[in-house]
């Protein structure tokens, strides 16, 4: 592994309920940066991040499990968090150590009490969010019902920069908005087909677009003078607008995923990489006593 700068570091916790799928998240995302050749589960008790006999015997995490993976020239640092409220201090201490979340959301289950706390977690501490719906080849998921469970709990921050073609057994497409482009998967998943929207989703492409790149524009005076002149920003003005209300808790992105089959992780570590912030792009921690520790990129 290279040496990475400290700009070129991102710091990352999955969080969650319970069930929502974490560890399977991190078992694709080692698997795609090439760090294990075959992804394994949590059913079949060999997920690397589900490493200790207890987590196995009961089919859940324990203990928070850091693991890195390299990224489009970054360096990802990211942390597995158990989510069953008995061990909720690991994603409380995870949180402690990285700049960004990704809480996971059961898209069967919606919006329960884990995936509230895990909310209110990055709240308390100050963390940029993405929210990831996971799960969407289950039966009877409705996604824009969890959106809306999402708005009422945290407002109208919740932007969707994906949205599902179809849900349930037949998910296997999503529409990113930001990048006004189709994502298409394989039954295996992995590396997907990406074209242009459809003529049949584009009107639906085109109003969820907007909503981002207002909810981009309103981050940065700069940009939204520029959004109300000329009625739209481009892709690299929207990246700087989320990065924005990123770091500033304004926005929480929304990204469309199927963890178990390798679906949609890809494009979201694209993403974490060029848009969730660097250790030096943030608030210097505060010690015990009070004292601000700011982040030192020549530290030996």
């Amino acid at each position: 592994m290279k040496t990475y700068q400290t700009g070129e570091i991102r710091n990352i916790a999955i969080i969650g309920s319970s069930g929502s799928g974490k560890t399977t998240l991190a078992e694709a995302m080692l698997f795609e940066g090439g760090v294990i050749k075959r992804r394994g589960s949590v059913e079949a008790k060999n997920a690397v991040c589900d490493y200790s006999p207890v987590e196995q015997e009961y089919g859940y995490s324990v203990f928070a499990t850091p693991f890195c993976v390299e990224w489009n020239n970054k360096k990802l640092n990211i942390i597995d968090c158990p989510g069953a409220d008995d061990f909720v201090g690991g994603a409380v201490t995870a949180l402690n150590v990285t700049e960004a979340a990704v809480i996971l959301v059961n898209g069967q289950a919606g919006l329960d009490g884990g995936t509230m706390n895990a909310f209110r977690n990055t709240e308390t501490y100050h963390k940029p969010a993405v929210f990831g719906i996971n799960q969407l080849d289950r039966d009877k998921v409705d996604f824009e019902s969890v959106i809306e469970q999402l708005r009422e709990a945290c407002g109208n921050k919740v932007v969707r920069v994906q949205y599902p073609i179809a849900t349930g057994e037949g998910f296997n497409q999503v529409i990113d908005v930001l990048l006004m482009k189709r994502y298409t998967w394989k039954p295996e998943g992995g590396v997907p087909t990406i074209d242009d929207v459809p003529e049949d989703q584009m009107e639906r492409a085109l109003e969820l677009r907007s909503e981002l790149v207002e909810a981009a524009a309103e981050c940065d005076d700069a940009m939204l003078e520029k959004f109300f002149e000329e009625g739209d920003l481009s892709e690299d003005e929207i990246r700087t607008g989320i990065r924005h209300g990123l770091l500033n808790r304004t926005m929480f992105p929304v990204f469309c995923v199927c963890a178990h089959k390798d679906m949609g992780v890809r494009r979201m570590m694209e993403f974490l990489g060029n848009v969730a912030p660097s250790p030096l792009e943030v608030k210097p921690l505060v010690n015990t006593e009070g004292v601000e520790v700011p982040y030192d990129a020549k530290a030996a």
